[in-house]
C-alpha cells in the first residue's frame, strides 16, 4: 500500500462520500481468485495489473497508459457540448483524468468500476482524489456498494436531447476479467437509452392522434364525470379486483362470480369482452390508449359499465360506449383551460385528478383502487409474461389468441408464479416493477396476485382467487349505487363555461395563426439583417424583443399550447440541435432563427388542420346544442 496516496484518498473521499470511507475502512476483503498489483510503467506512471490464476492482465496498457486515451480522444473526434461519457473501470485514473480535461466542461461524466475490491486496491496505489472534489460533476458506481443507483445517474445525464452523443471508454482487460458485471452494466444503459427512444417515438406516434383525440372527445368531457367523485367512496374492508386480460384469464374468470356484489371490480379495457361474455359486469372499466382498437368494444354490454377514461383516448370506443364516463388529467391545455375557469366559477377545484401510472391501462386501475380509497387489491389476469405463449386471454382480440415465437428475441425469463422461469418482453416486465414498487411504497395498500400464473410480483401476496374471495370479500356493498349517484362535472348555468370555448375556438386559432406569421416575418427579418455587413445593437435588440414577445405568447397561451402539441414531430427533429456549438454570435442566430422559422410555419400550418379538425367537433356539438345553451344559461332543466 502506498499510505500517503492512500491517506489523501480517504482524506478525499470523507469529505463527499463518508460512507463509502467508512466501507472501504471496515468491510473486510473478500476472498477473490485474482491478485491486483501495483508497479511502474516506462513512462513512470504508476500501473495496475491483475493475476487471474497466473493470467497477467494489465489494466489500460502496460508501457503506456496515456497513449491508449489519447488513441481513443483521437478516434472520438470532436466530442460536442453536454455530450454524456461513460467510463468502465477506475484502474489507474489516468484516463478518467485526460478525458476530464479534454471534454467540454458541460459534459456529463459517469463512472462504473465492476470491482469493489479492484477499487479499494486503486484507492490504496493511486491517486484518485481528484475524482471526489465537492465540485467535479462526475458519477461513480461500484458494484457492491452503490450499484443501484446505476438508473437514478442515468436519468440525471443522459437525456433525450444528448443520448446521440453519448461517448463510452472501457478501460483495458475489464471485459474479460469483469465480463459478466461489464455485460450487465451495458445491458441496463441499453436498456434506459431505449426506453428514452421508445418514450419520444412514442409521443411523435400520438403527436396527430392526441389533437384529434382530444377535439372528439371534449363534448363527452361537456357530459362527463371527474373521477373526483369517485374518490374515497370505497369503505376500507371493501377490496378492488383489478380484472386484466392475462392468459391466465380465462383460468379463473368464473370464480370472480362470487365477488360480485361484495368487492369492486374494475376491468382494463381489454378485459371487457371476456368478462361480459362470462355473464360478469364489472363496476368499471378504464382505458388510458389513444389507439385502442374498436374491435375490443363491440359488445351489446358495453354501455351498461361506466367507463374512466381521459378525451385523448381512442375516439372509436368512446362511440361505442354511450354509458357513463369519468375523467381523468389527460394534460390538454384546452381541457385545462376550460376546467381553470370552470373552477373560477364555481370557486372550487374543478380540475381533473391525475391517475399515476406506469405505463398500463392495469396500473392506472390498481391506482384508481387506491384513489377510490380500498386498502386492498386483488390482481388477476396480470400474467406480464407469455403464459401459454400467448400475450393475452382468448376472446380479447380474437377467440383464440395466436401463440408468439418466443426465439424471435425481444423475449426473456423471470422469476415465475409457484417457482420456476416464465418468458416475458419489456414493456410488461417495466410494468411488473411498478407493482413491485408500489408494493414498497404503499404499505398500506395489501396487494393480492390471484393471476394463479404468470411472472412473480415481489410484495404481493400470492393464492388463488377463490381464497382471496374468501379472505377479503367478506360482506355486501352497494358500488353501484354510489356511482349512479355522482354529480356531472359541469352542471346548471356553469355548462356554458365549455361552450363558450367551443364557439370560440375558431376565433382564437385565427389569433395564433395570426401570431405565428408575424413571429416568421420577425425571424426572417433576424436573418437579413445578420447578412449585412454591419449590424447596430439596438437593431438587433429591436429585433429580438419582438422575437421573444411572439415565443412567451406560444409558450403561455392554451389554445397555441395546444397547437404546438400536435407538432411534437418537428420539436423531435429539432432538439438534439439545441447543443449545437457556434463559432460566433451571428451564427448562432441564423441557426436561431432556422430552426424559430420552422417550427413557427409548423404553428401556422397547425392551427388551419386544427380549425378545420375544430369545426368538425366541438364547434358542430356547441351549434347543435343551441336550445340546451340557452337553458342551462337561465338555469333551466
Amino acid at each position: 500500500m502506498n499510505k500517503p496516496i492512500y491517506e489523501k484518498n480517504m482524506s478525499a473521499l470523507r469529505q463527499k462520500y463518508p460512507v463509502w470511507a467508512e466501507q472501504l475502512e471496515h468491510i473486510k476483503r473478500k476472498k477473490r481468485n485474482f491478485n491486483v498489483i501495483a508497479e511502474q510503467s516506462l513512462m513512470g506512471d504508476t500501473i495496475l495489473k491483475v493475476d487471474d490464476n497466473g493470467r497477467v492482465l494489465y489494466l489500460n496498457g502496460k508501457y503506456a497508459p496515456s497513449a491508449v486515451v489519447e488513441r481513443w480522444l483521437w478516434q472520438q473526434g470532436k466530442i460536442e457540448e453536454y455530450t454524456p461519457v461513460v467510463i468502465i473501470g477506475v484502474s489507474n485514473g489516468c484516463h478518467i483524468r485526460r478525458i476530464m480535461e479534454a471534454v467540454p466542461k458541460t459534459s456529463n461524466i459517469l463512472i462504473y468500476e465492476p470491482s469493489f475490491e479492484l477499487f479499494r486496491r486503486a484507492i490504496e496505489e493511486v491517486d484518485l482524489s481528484f475524482l471526489f472534489q465537492l465540485d467535479v460533476p462526475v458519477g461513480i458506481i461500484v458494484e457492491g456498494m452503490n450499484e443501484v443507483e446505476a438508473e437514478a445517474y442515468f436519468h440525471l445525464m443522459i437525456s433525450y436531447d444528448n443520448m446521440t452523443f453519448l461517448k463510452c471508454y472501457t478501460s483495458g482487460n475489464y471485459s474479460s476479467l469483469f465480463r459478466e458485471q461489464v455485460e450487465g452494466f451495458v445491458k441496463k444503459l441499453k436498456a434506459y437509452i431505449e426506453r428514452l427512444s421508445v418514450t419520444w417515438n412514442t409521443l411523435v406516434r400520438y403527436t396527430d392522434v392526441k389533437a384529434k383525440n382530444t377535439f372528439h372527445n371534449l363534448p363527452y368531457l361537456y357530459e362527463g364525470y371527474s373521477i373526483d367523485a369517485l374518490h374515497g367512496i370505497l369503505p376500507e374492508d371493501i377490496p378492488v379486483i383489478v380484472v386484466s386480460a392475462g392468459p391466465s384469464l380465462n383460468k379463473n374468470i368464473m370464480d370472480l362470480k362470487k365477488a360480485v356484489g361484495r368487492a369492486c371490480i374494475i376491468a382494463t379495457d381489454t378485459a371487457m369482452k371476456p368478462l361480459l361474455n362470462a355473464g360478469i359486469t364489472p363496476n368499471l372499466f378504464v382505458i388510458i390508449d389513444g389507439l385502442k382498437p374498436g374491435v375490443l368494444f363491440e359488445h351489446k354490454d358495453l354501455s351498461k359499465v361506466p367507463m374512466v377514461t381521459m378525451t385523448g383516448v381512442s375516439i372509436e370506443p368512446m362511440k361505442c360506449h354511450c354509458g357513463k364516463k369519468f375523467f381523468y388529467n389527460s394534460n390538454s391545455p384546452l381541457e385545462q383551460k376550460i376546467l381553470t375557469d370552470l373552477s373560477e366559477k364555481e370557486k372550487k377545484n374543478r380540475i381533473l385528478p391525475a391517475l399515476v401510472t406506469g405505463g398500463s391501462v392495469a396500473n392506472s386501475a390498481y391506482s384508481l383502487g387506491v384513489y377510490m380509497g380500498a386498502k386492498t387489491i386483488i390482481l388477476i389476469g396480470q400474467d406480464l409474461a407469455m403464459t401459454g405463449n400467448k400475450t393475452h386471454a382468448d376472446g380479447t382480440f380474437q377467440d383464440k389468441m395466436d401463440e408468439i415465437d418466443l426465439h424471435n428475441g425481444g423475449y426473456f425469463e423471470v422469476d415465475a408464479v409457484g417457482g420456476g422461469k416464465i418468458w416475458t418482453r419489456d414493456d410488461f416486465d417495466r410494468y411488473r416493477k411498478w407493482f413491485e414498487e408500489c408494493a414498497t411504497e404503499w404499505k398500506h395498500i395489501t396487494m393480492v396476485d390471484a393471476t394463479e400464473g404468470g411472472a412473480l410480483i415481489r410484495g404481493s401476496k400470492v393464492m388463488t382467487l377463490k381464497k382471496a374471495i374468501q379472505k377479503y370479500c367478506k360482506r355486501d356493498f352497494n358500488v353501484k349505487w354510489h356511482i349512479d349517484h355522482c354529480k356531472k362535472l359541469f352542471t346548471g348555468e356553469n355548462r356554458q363555461v365549455a361552450l363558450t370555448y367551443f364557439i370560440g375556438s375558431e376565433k382564437k386559432l385565427a389569433e395564433i395563426k395570426k401570431k405565428a406569421k408575424e413571429g416568421l416575418r420577425n425571424y426572417e427579418r433576424l436573418e437579413k439583417v445578420l447578412q449585412k455587413p454591419s449590424v447596430t445593437d439596438s437593431e438587433l435588440q429591436k429585433l429580438l424583443k419582438k422575437i421573444k414577445k411572439t415565443n412567451n405568447y406560444m409558450e403561455r397561451d392554451y389554445m397555441a399550447e395546444t397547437v404546438m402539441d400536435s407538432l411534437s414531430g418537428i420539436e423531435y427533429t429539432l432538439r438534439p440541435s439545441i447543443y449545437k456549438v457556434h463559432e460566433d454570435r451571428a451564427s448562432e442566430l441564423l441557426d436561431v432563427a432556422e430552426q424559430g422559422k420552422v417550427m413557427l410555419y409548423g404553428i401556422a400550418v397547425g392551427a388551419d388542420e386544427i380549425t378545420q379538425l375544430a369545426k368538425e367537433t366541438i364547434i358542430r356539438y356547441a351549434e347543435e346544442h343551441p336550445l340546451k345553451q340557452k337553458e342551462e344559461r337561465h338555469g333551466s332543466k
